[in-house]
């Protein structure tokens, strides 16, 4: 299920050793209270106007994480097509360990 899937990602992220932030240009969804906070972990901020996996595929195997602060649905409807996990700032604070996973 949903669930499973989530989890997985969040795992997978957890080895990250760099991480790309995207912010959506689109719209002030982003919160920078996260960004700061992770920012300061390891991120790299990007800025793209559409999220899509032929633009995240540009980055290569430069970014081994992702955090999208443009819209949460979009993890959770289209992370599966994105080569790496790309995480909700709230799953991003799992998988940096700042927050329990709910299956622990």
């Amino acid at each position: 299920g949903m669930r499973e899937v989530r989890k997985n990602a969040i795992l997978r992220a957890k080895s990250a050793r760099s991480w790309g932030i995207v912010l959506g240009t689109l719209g002030r969804q982003g919160n920078p209270k996260i960004l700061e906070r992770l920012m300061s972990e390891k991120g790299t901020v990007v800025l793209i106007s559409e999220l899509s996996p032929a633009r995240i595929s540009m980055f290569g195997n430069s970014v081994d994480a992702w955090i999208q602060i443009a819209c949460p649905r979009l993890s959770i409807d289209w992370g599966e097509a994105f080569p790496q996990p790309l995480l909700t700032p709230f799953e991003a604070h799992i998988a940096l360990g700042l927050l329990p996973g709910w299956w622990e």
